[in-house]
């Protein structure tokens, strides 16, 4: 029978991360309100709970003496020390930060500029303008089928109305 689990992938992620005490404060107190909710996600945690606990009873392999001297050179190879060359690829990486900066703010510009040369100056037609209150409201005129039901109904003796307000 399938174990159908209530924690998804990062839920699990952030549980490990809460036994191992690296979870912030806030991600922290989500993680107990699920789990304190969730009966199922908390028989999870309870169990990976007790497995990572085991995990202290298991023997640890103490490195080869040669361990230290192999890993630094294997780093030494990969990662050749800092020259005067460093130093410039570091200014090429900023001149590059600063040259895509730039771009983006002349396509801003350009596109801000482009929109103001095309835009139409013509202005709201009175018609709409007199109308607004009306377009606002269509959706309470789509059931009406005729409008002189509507202008019947504004009539003041319909409904006995004198025109005062009481």
């Amino acid at each position: 029978m399938a174990n159908h689990s209530s924690l998804s992938d990062e839920d699990r992620e952030n549980l490990v991360a809460y036994l191992d005490g690296e979870l912030d404060e806030e991600a922290a107190r989500a993680l107990e309100t699920k789990l304190n909710l969730d009966p199922k996600a908390r028989t999870e945690a309870e169990q990976l709970h007790r497995a990572w606990d085991l995990l202290d009873y298991l023997p640890r392999p103490e490195p080869s003496a040669s361990f230290t001297n192999r890993t630094l050179e294997r780093v030494s190879v990969l990662r050749p020390t800092l020259t005067a060359n460093g130093t410039g690829r570091r200014w090429r990486s900023w001149a590059v930060g600063v040259g895509w900066a730039a771009a983006v703010l002349l396509a801003g510009a350009g596109g801000f500029a482009a929109v103001g040369l095309f835009e139409s100056k013509e202005t709201i037609p009175q018609e709409l303008v007199r109308d607004l209150r009306i377009i606002e409201n269509k959706r309470l005129y789509d059931p009406v089928d005729d409008i002189d039901f509507l202008r019947q109904l504004d009539a003041p003796d319909l409904f006995g109305d004198d025109g005062h307000d009481s």
